[in-house]
C-alpha cells in the first residue's frame, strides 16, 4: 500500500483541523498540518508546521516532500484567491501533482432550483463567493498544466466546532433574535455534516483523475431541512423552547443597523488582543439573502463517485447541540469556583 504524505492548508480550522484527526486514522496517509498562525493544533503525533499559503517561496519549500495537498484556507479575499495562485505556482514547481481544493455552493451565486455540478458560476453575492470563483480558476488551470485537482463545494458545514452554523446560530436563538422567519427562512439549508466533508476529502485524495480533468462534487445532506426548521430543531434541542417568529422588519434592523458596528467593535476587539466571546455576534446581511434562497444542491455524485454516506440530519443535530452545550459548559464556572460578590 502506497503511503501519502498529506499537507493540510488551513490545518487549524474547523475542517482542517478535523480532516488532519481523520486522516490520522487510516493507514495510506501520513498528515502535516499547516497553518500560518501560531501552529498549536492539539493534535496528538502530527508533525505541524508555520506557512503563509500567500508566499509563493516558503509554500514551494513546504511541498517539496509532499504527495497532495489540501486547501482548507479561509480568511479574507486575498487569503483565499491570491492563496490558491499562489498554491497552484507552488504545486507546479514541485512534485506534489495533487490537488483537493475546498470550495463552496456560494460560487453558485442567487441561483434557484436544483444545482448540479455543471451550473455555470456566478461570483455577484459579494466578496466571498467572488474570491471562491476566483480560486476555482486557478485550480483549472493546475489541470489544465498537468496537475491533479479535484474539487469539492460544501453547502453549510455544521457539526461539533462549526462556529458559523451552530456556534452562532446558537447565541442567536439563545438570546431571541433568531427564530422561525416565516418566507424569509424557507430556503433550504444544504447542511452537510464535518464528518462527512472530510470522508470526502479523503475519498477525494486517492480518486483516479485524468489528465486535463478537474472533478467536482457538491456536498450536501439529502435530509438537510429548511432553514426555518433547523432553527426551530436547534432550539429546542439546546432548550431554547419559546422560538419566536421574527419579522421581516426585525430581521433587517438587526442585519443592517446592528450589524456594521457590531463588527467594528469585534474587529477592534481582535486589534487590541481583547476577547470577543463577550460580544453579540454581528449578523451579517448576505445571510438574509441566503436563509430566503431556494438552491438546492444535488449532491448524488459525492455519493456515488466518492462514495459518502451521509450522516443522518438527526444525529447531526443532536453532535452540533452537544457540542454547542460543552462549550458553554466550558466557558461558565461550577458555581463552587465562582466568584461571588455579596
Amino acid at each position: 500500500m502506497r503511503i501519502l504524505r498529506v499537507l493540510v492548508l488551513g490545518g487549524s480550522g474547523h475542517i482542517g483541523s478535523q480532516l488532519v484527526e481523520a486522516l490520522k486514522s487510516t493507514p495510506w496517509a501520513v498528515p502535516v498540518s499547516a497553518s500560518r498562525s501560531t501552529v498549536g493544533t492539539g493534535h496528538a503525533n502530527v508533525e505541524t508546521m508555520r506557512v503563509d499559503s500567500r508566499d509563493v517561496q516558503a509554500l514551494t519549500s513546504a511541498l517539496e516532500d509532499f504527495d497532495a495537498v489540501v486547501n482548507c484556507v479561509a480568511g479574507d479575499a486575498r487569503s483565499i484567491s491570491e492563496g490558491a495562485r499562489v498554491l497552484v505556482q507552488a504545486a507546479l514547481g514541485t512534485q506534489c501533482r495533487r490537488i483537493v481544493h475546498l470550495s463552496t455552493m456560494s460560487v453558485y451565486g442567487p441561483v434557484e432550483g436544483l444545482v448540479r455540478e455543471d451550473t455555470a458560476l456566478n461570483p455577484s453575492l459579494g466578496w466571498y463567493g467572488q474570491a471562491k470563483c476566483d480560486a476555482e480558476k486557478h485550480m483549472r488551470e493546475f489541470a489544465r498544466r498537468g496537475g491533479e485537482v479535484v474539487v469539492l463545494r460544501p453547502g453549510c458545514v455544521f457539526g461539533p466546532g462549526s462556529e458559523l452554523w451552530v456556534g452562532r446560530v446558537g447565541r442567536w436563538l439563545q438570546t431571541g433574535r433568531l427564530g422561525d422567519l416565516g418566507v424569509a427562512g424557507d430556503g433550504w439549508s444544504n447542511l452537510v455534516h464535518v464528518d462527512d466533508v472530510c470522508q470526502a476529502l479523503m475519498a477525494a485524495l486517492q480518486l483516479p483523475v485524468r489528465p486535463g480533468d478537474m472533478p467536482v462534487f457538491n456536498l450536501a445532506a439529502p435530509d438537510s431541512p429548511r432553514w426555518n426548521d433547523y432553527f426551530v430543531d436547534l432550539a429546542l434541542a439546546l432548550q431554547a423552547t419559546l422560538v419566536p417568529r421574527i419579522g421581516p422588519r426585525q430581521l433587517r434592523l438587526d442585519a443592517l443597523l446592528a450589524g456594521p458596528p457590531l463588527k467594528v467593535m469585534q474587529l477592534a476587539f481582535k486589534r487590541l488582543g481583547r476577547p470577543t466571546s463577550g460580544l453579540p455576534d454581528p449578523m451579517p446581511p448576505g445571510l438574509l439573502r441566503l436563509w430566503a434562497q431556494h438552491i438546492h444542491l444535488d449532491a448524488t455524485q459525492a455519493a456515488q463517485k466518492l462514495r459518502v454516506t451521509w450522516t443522518p440530519y438527526a444525529v447531526g443535530l443532536q453532535s452540533s447541540a452537544d457540542w454547542f452545550v460543552g462549550k458553554k459548559a466550558e466557558r461558565t464556572p461550577p458555581l463552587d469556583k465562582a466568584i461571588c460578590i455579596p
